[in-house]
């Protein structure tokens, strides 16, 4: 039989299965919760991360799948960083939330839309019921972990403003809309919606270790929320089979199975029923039912294989499809806390051993791992209001590095220049539009058509113009140059995207004959007529030759820096010094541009043969992404792609999903 310790409502512990069973050390197991975190949330955007930030102060969880932003996502990314301590992550799920998804008016006016786009376009406007109630406990918990503050902040006036609109739709919310509970069963509906879908259920929406503690906490109508914590556990037995224990994706309120060919049988939502389940156990202890249902769900699993059984099956246990799912495998891990040893200890095995989902259907396989990695550790836990003591917050992160259209850390851009025909080499041989296309202008002769044809052949991609000031930084200081950038800019705005100009490139060679003062001054001047012009496009390089000799041409960096305010990038000369210097200036250049929070560009000309320039330019790349986000490659030996094993090595590395090439989502990824 399970431990039969007192529930974790009463004693405050809480089981932690993979060292019970496995003997895995509690640093392992944090180590391996805090993995699929990071993974989950920051790993690379195309395979592994669901969470995507906003600005400064949101973010979403996106169906990878359907390429949308959902309410149980939400509320599950919610849940997570609650239970892992991640304030600012659940601040920013919560922002996104109530910006985009929230019904402020109309038909469901206070419920959520289920919905949305990754833009915040709603989608369908109607509520999920399970995004509701897993709101809610995520918002008591962040009441209970951090103390509420104000507005949208106030995290347990905002739990309780939903339970309100629960239990009262047709007062406080629209006229499409029914309560969340059914007045009669006390049983949470499928959509709160007027019509057939309030009518019947989904178990794995049944969360009685939810609404228990709803009616112990919640301002008022804690009878109802009691009334609906039996109604559950009177309900989940009457809704799984009774020799496979499985439950269908929907039923009705008496326990049958929705008459439905695809809904009717266990197929996704139902792997849910497991875990809630095992986490009703490990925190209330409600009845002896719990194990017989655990011990006969996952006897039928074994009985399919531990390893081998599939993720849908008829409810009398025939096999629907012929894949895994890793989801599955976490619920099943979890509803081990209510099962015999003997037969729990497999799955949790199983649990250690999965992989965290990646690829396009990392989505939902991928929270209910982590969630299942939290709730089969121990760490899914109950936070009281007022009891719990307040959690010692993390240190907030390091101010992150700022751009005017730059890649989030782990992505660069990749530009390539620095004519018309170092461009058309490249891609005559690479036969790929790079991320951006560089040209260099004069400001006293400004070569227009030559700008206006090189971005006409490339329309995907970003621009990247060296603007030489020729001579003329104190004319344009005192605005006798207004002509000339006038003209410049007109030929910009007529080529919408991106466009980095880097004012009078390697400022601090000598050879430029340049002071710091008038240097300041021109690109003040210049930033100016920028703003003047309205030009938003444009994102001012503040481009170093970082010469060895003479790093900042002797002077301090201070002395030719324009001011934050006007700065969008630095940008970096990267070629002689690799031999010359070991990139010593190149570093000092970096760890400027980290102490102003300014993305970095490197501008690379090649000076060695073969792969071994190459290999020194990338692994500088990647050591460097925390500032690095663009890669200017001059094409200046075209010889260099005659070596099969130079193009094949450069193919392979710029393949990767961490460059950016040119495409027509480009400009939107950036931000543009």
């Amino acid at each position: 039989m399970p431990i039969r310790a007192k529930p974790a409502i009463e004693s405050g512990v809480y089981r932690n299965l993979f060292a019970e069973y496995l003997g895995k050390s509690e640093a392992e197991i944090q180590a391996k919760n805090e993995a699929a975190f990071q993974q989950l949330f920051y790993g690379d955007e195309f395979s592994e991360r669901v969470y995507y930030p906003v600005g400064t102060d949101m973010a979403y969880l996106l169906d990878t799948g359907n390429d949308d932003v959902r309410s149980e996502g939400m509320s599950y990314g919610m849940m997570i960083a609650v239970q892992m301590n991640k304030k600012e992550e659940f601040d920013r799920i919560w922002k996104w939330t109530k910006t985009y998804m929230y019904q402020r008016d109309g038909g469901y006016k206070g419920y959520f839309a289920w919905h949305c786009k990754p833009d915040g376009t709603q989608l369908a406007a109607n509520p999920a019921s399970d995004g509701e109630v897993w709101f809610v406990m995520a918002l008591f918990f962040a009441d209970a972990r951090w103390g509420s503050g104000e507005g949208i902040f106030d995290y347990r006036a905002e739990a309780q403003a939903i339970l309100d609109v629960a239990l009262n739709a047709k007062e406080l919310g629209g006229d499409l809309a029914t309560n969340l509970f059914d007045p009669e069963t006390k049983q949470v509906v499928f959509v709160p919606q007027l019509g057939q879908n309030s009518k019947f259920t989904d178990a794995s929406y049944h969360m009685p270790h939810f609404y228990e503690l709803w009616a112990r906490w919640a301002d008022k109508n804690n009878d109802f929320w009691a009334a609906a914590v039996i109604a559950s556990r009177e309900f989940l037995p009457t809704a799984v089979h009774p020799e496979t224990g499985l439950a269908p994706n929907y039923s009705y309120f008496d326990g049958r199975p929705y008459n439905d060919d695809y809904h009717g049988k266990f197929r996704y939502d139902a792997f849910r029923v497991g875990a809630n389940i095992g986490m009703d156990y490990v925190w209330f202890h409600p009845s002896d039912w719990y194990t017989e249902q655990a011990n006969r769900q996952l006897s039928f699993f074994a009985s399919q294989g531990i390893n081998t059984y599939v993720a849908e099956y008829s409810l009398d246990g025939k096999p629907l499809v012929g894949h895994r799912s890793t989801g599955l495998i976490a619920t099943n891990a979890v509803l081990t806390h209510a099962a015999d040893p003997e037969i729990g200890k497999p799955f949790v095995q199983a649990l250690w051993d999965a992989s965290i989902p990646t690829g396009k259907y990392r989505y939902y396989d991928g929270l209910l791992y982590m969630l299942g990695l939290l709730q089969t550790s121990g760490n899914f836990r109950i936070y009281e209001p007022g009891v719990t003591p307040r959690a010692e917050l993390p240190p907030p992160p390091p101010r992150a590095i700022e751009g005017q259209f730059a890649p989030l850390t782990g992505r660069a851009l990749l530009l390539v220049g620095p004519d018309a025909a170092g461009v058309s080499a490249y891609f005559d041989t690479l036969v790929t539009a790079p991320g951006g296309v560089n040209i260099e202008l004069a400001l006293q002769a400004l070569d227009l058509d030559s700008l206006t044809a090189l971005a006409k052949r490339y329309p995907n991609s970003t621009l990247s113009v060296g603007l030489s000031m020729d001579g003329l930084a104190d004319s344009i200081a005192a605005g006798e140059a207004d002509g000339q950038i006038e003209a410049l800019l007109t030929a910009l705005a007529a080529t919408p995207r991106p466009v980095f100009l880097r004012l009078e490139p390697e400022f601090d060679a000598t050879a430029n004959n340049l002071q710091p003062v008038s240097f300041v001054a021109a690109w003040q001047t210049f930033h100016q007529r920028i703003q003047a012009f309205g030009a938003q496009h444009i994102a001012l390089v503040w481009h170093s030759a970082a010469a060895c000799e003479a790093p900042f041409g002797g002077q301090p960096a201070e002395a030719w820096y324009p001011g934050d305010e006007v700065v969008d990038w630095v940008a970096v000369s990267y070629g002689e010094q690799l031999a010359a210097c070991e990139n010593q200036s190149v570093v000092a250049v970096l760890q400027f541009a980290r102490g102003q929070f300014k993305p970095v560009m490197l501008i690379a000309t090649p000076t060695l043969s073969g792969d071994a320039w190459a290999a020194h330019l990338f692994e500088f790349v990647h050591a460097n992404n925390d500032a690095v986000r663009a890669l200017a490659y001059f094409n200046t030996a075209p010889g260099l792609f005659d070596s099969p094993e130079f193009l094949r090595d450069w193919k392979a590395e710029t393949a990767q999903q961490f460059w950016l090439r040119g495409s027509p989502t480009l400009f939107s990824t950036l931000g543009e």
